[in-house]
């Protein structure tokens, strides 16, 4: 039995970061993976990103106070950024001066991309912010870089349990979401306006268009539901990250996902296939009307698109999936023996 503690899984952030694991924690215990909350006994540490990173100091003090954290560590124990996006902000730099065995994450974008500076290193909010960050990761510390194996996907198991796609969709496309964001900032920083910017771009393109018809009022979540249902397609722009569980709402409800390109993220699950399981577009929205214009046109292609991601979902967000890629994680690892399923 490998014994891993969840150093103050209820603490903040964390508790959502090891959600899955906690869900699941009896599961685990089955394949001899035993996650416990106390004590000085454990084959393993996961320490989140509580323990190592405050996005409400300055970027040079949540460092140190990351660094000094780390340091009364001992044994082996791992880092895991609960942060919703790709970016390594105030994580890599902890990471690298530790002797954490990984660091983990939901999604990450490759090495070319961490080289570009971009705004809080998120590399879809462009360049020009007054935190501006690149990382140049050599390949032994890139590799060290790994994925949880989960992201908003497992979150709700109620995602696969798929409504019936309504065969009259009178409405072009839903563009329901938050677009403001209230003030908001990481390291002093401020955020929302990146956030904002991105998500209401979209709004103002769909009113240029007179032969489209759309939905962007809020309403009651489950007048959300109908709207989605009834629509053909669905936008589900990035957020703070680039997965959202909207994604996972538009394949539950039976509608085209029209999300910008994932091409750049990397995650596991990835249920992202442009053309088979959504539709990409450009992050500036500047083809959004042709996107829409494509699902219209292919009826046909685009019934196939949500069978296609439905399909994906629910053969991809199993929990015999979990099990099997932290299973291959802790096997990998030296000296460890674990149960056979």
């Amino acid at each position: 039995m490998i014994k891993v503690k969840l150093m103050n899984w209820n603490k903040g952030r964390n508790n959502h970061t090891f959600r899955p694991l906690l869900i699941h924690h009896q599961q685990f215990n089955e394949i001899g993976i035993q996650f416990i909350d106390d004590g000085d006994s454990y084959d393993f540490l996961f320490v989140g990103m509580v323990d190592f990173l405050d996005k409400s100091i300055s970027l040079s003090d949540s460092i140190k106070y990351g660094i000094d954290s780390i340091n009364k560590l001992t044994g082996d124990y791992f880092l895991f950024d609960g942060s919703d996006s790709t970016s390594l902000m105030a994580a890599y730099e902890v990471f690298v001066e530790s002797k954490a065995k990984y660091l983990f994450k939901s999604a990450i974008t490759t090495q070319e991309q961490y080289r570009k500076p971009s705004a809080f290193n998120k590399w879809f909010f462009g360049s020009g912010s007054d935190l501006d960050l690149s990382y140049d990761i050599s390949d032994d510390v890139y590799d060290r870089i790994k994925l949880t194996g989960w992201n908003f996907g497992y979150y709700n198991p109620d995602y696969t349990n798929f409504m019936d796609v309504n065969p009259n969709k009178t409405i072009d496309v839903c563009s329901i979401y938050q677009g403001f964001h209230k003030e908001n900032g990481d390291h002093h920083v401020r955020n929302d306006e990146y956030y904002t910017k991105h998500r209401t771009s979209a709004w103002d393109i769909l009113r240029t268009s007179d032969n489209i018809s759309y939905e962007t009022d809020k309403r009651p979540y489950n007048e959300f539901i109908d709207v989605m249902k009834k629509s053909k397609a669905t936008l589900s722009p990035y957020g703070m990250g680039e997965v959202c569980f909207r994604d996972f709402e538009i394949i539950q409800a039976g509608s085209v996902m029209i999300k910008p390109s994932m091409d750049l993220v990397l995650t596991e699950p990835n249920i992202y296939i442009p053309y088979e399981t959504y539709i990409p577009c450009e992050i500036d929205w500047s083809d959004l009307i042709d996107k829409i214009n494509y699902v219209k046109d292919n009826e046909s292609k685009c019934k196939d698109i949500v069978q296609n991601s439905r399909e994906l979902l629910k053969k991809k967000y199993t929990i015999e999936n979990l099990l099997t890629y932290w299973h291959g994680m802790f096997s990998n690892m030296d000296n460890i023996i674990l149960e056979e399923n």
